[in-house]
């Protein structure tokens, strides 16, 4: 890649400016990797041209406020979404437990339904045998008074 840089006048040998155009002033500098032109064209203040003509870029350029404030910014957005996302986890989660929950007192429900029908039946038959038991004992009685008086009536 090329860009044009201009050496500054008062803070040599690091430069004053750098632009993809060539300018009045600027030295055309061939050869950069993305990153350095990147660099040279963000933050030329930061670069520098040696005695050889080759352009120094330092492999990390302090930071300026807003840039700092941006990654402070992005830093805090990455954390809110973290966050947003194990919430939606979290109620995700919920969700499912409540269908559980619900199919589980569904089932409940139905097996004490189940249950009451059981009891129901049972109460039934029990009303049925209580009416054979009132029955058999009516007719026993019957039978025992006729067996009493039968047997006083010969003496």
């Amino acid at each position: 890649m090329k860009i044009y840089v201009k050496v500054s006048d008062t803070d040599k040998p690091y430069l004053s400016g750098s632009s993809t155009e060539a300018l009045d002033g600027y030295t055309s500098i061939e050869g950069l990797t993305n990153d350095q032109a990147i660099a040279a064209l963000s933050r030329p203040n930061k670069c520098y041209v040696d005695d050889n003509g080759v352009l120094i870029v330092p492999n990390q350029i302090p930071l300026s406020q807003a840039e700092k404030d941006a990654q402070s910014v992005k830093l805090q957005l990455e954390g809110m979404s973290k966050r947003i996302t194990d919430m939606q986890k979290t109620i995700d989660d919920l969700a499912t437990d409540k269908a559980n929950l619900q199919t589980a007192l569904n089932n409940a429900n139905a097996d004490n339904n189940n249950l009451k029908q059981q009891i129901q039946n049972v109460q039934k038959q029990s009303l049925a045998y209580m009416t054979q038991l009132a029955q058999i004992n009516a007719e026993l009685a019957k039978y025992k008074q006729s067996q009493s008086s039968s047997q006083g009536g010969d003496k």
